[in-house]
């Protein structure tokens, strides 16, 4: 079940846990996934959209999709993915969303394959945690394969609530065809998901437009109707929270983290952190490590 043949993925369920600083895969069209950063980052590209995934998200792709994967790094870059094999999750989908009664006219391998919306997920308190516990047993070899089991069970119900939460979000989309809707949100989440991937850098609103292939208005509209905030606050909130990250995990100097996440002016970026967290930048470091003063909220 942990890191098993390239000719075994799809066929059972397992965990590929792996540590370089180089790799790369090309068109691997893999069962439905979960991909996961404990270090560092990766890029997974799809035909779709070029998605980077950090410590601060996990990406889930579809059945079928076939994606490139790229590590290139000048430290280790560790990984933490789960593939399910054929049928699992739409089992698991049958038997939650199913009568009783009707479960028992139904094969367990009847209906179609269950999509989700292939999209970089913040870190929550449904999937995420159940990761962490995954790869901490694994770790100190407490992990059974009857646990392990047990585990890729919990998390396909996880997913299943991420899918519910992500579907009541699309029907805010103003669009009178369910096709619609849900072809629209999945462009926007490919515009939002540009915007996680490159907030570090020059991100121009038609740069996130561009992505999700809609005009910059029509973005903008989308965004604000779905997320309760313009993509521009978005964005500014995506880089504050990379810079709390960064001043109390890193020991670079408040300066670098600025122009690290994002930011060209200090003086902008010591407000917009006073006015988001409560303290400058330089207070929420000290605070951090000198827990005696009164520590802020991580």
């Amino acid at each position: 079940m942990i890191n098993p043949t390239a000719s075994q993925i799809g066929g059972v369920n397992a965990i590929l846990w792996g540590r370089a600083k180089q790799y790369h895969v090309a068109e691997f069209p893999g069962p439905l996934s979960i991909k996961s950063v404990v270090r560092g980052s990766g890029v997974w590209e799809t035909s779709e959209a070029e998605r980077v995934v950090d410590t601060a998200s996990y990406l889930v792709l579809n059945a079928g999709r076939p994606y490139s994967i790229t590590i290139d790094a000048q430290k280790i870059v560790e990984t933490f993915c789960l593939f399910f094999h054929a049928g699992f999750a739409e089992d698991v989908n049958r038997v939650e969303s199913g009568a009783p009664m009707a479960l028992l006219d139904e094969s367990p391998d009847s209906g179609a394959p269950l999509e989700f919306f292939e999209t970089l997920h913040p870190h929550d308190a449904e999937v995420s945690p159940l990761l962490r516990r995954m790869r901490q047993r694994i770790s100190d070899k407490s992990a059974t394969a009857a646990w392990l089991e047990d585990q890729f069970f919990a998390v396909a119900r996880a997913m299943l609530k991420v899918r519910g939460r992500s579907e009541k979000q699309a029907a805010r989309i103003p669009a009178k065809k369910m096709s619609t809707r849900q072809e629209l949100y999945r462009r926007l989440l490919r515009g939002k998901d540009y915007l996680d991937s490159f907030f570090a850098g020059e991100v121009q609103l038609h740069h996130a437009a561009g992505a999700a292939c809609v005009s910059p208005y029509h973005f903008h509209r989308l965004f604000r109707e779905v997320f309760n905030e313009t993509p521009n606050q978005y964005l500014q909130r995506r880089r504050l929270i990379q810079a709390r990250r960064l001043l109390a995990s890193t020991d670079q100097s408040v300066t670098e983290i600025c122009l690290a996440v994002g930011f060209e002016s200090m003086t902008s970026f010591s407000a917009l952190f006073r006015r988001t967290f409560g303290y400058s930048p330089r207070e929420y470091r000290s605070l951090l490590f000198h827990p005696a003063r009164g520590a802020p909220d991580k």
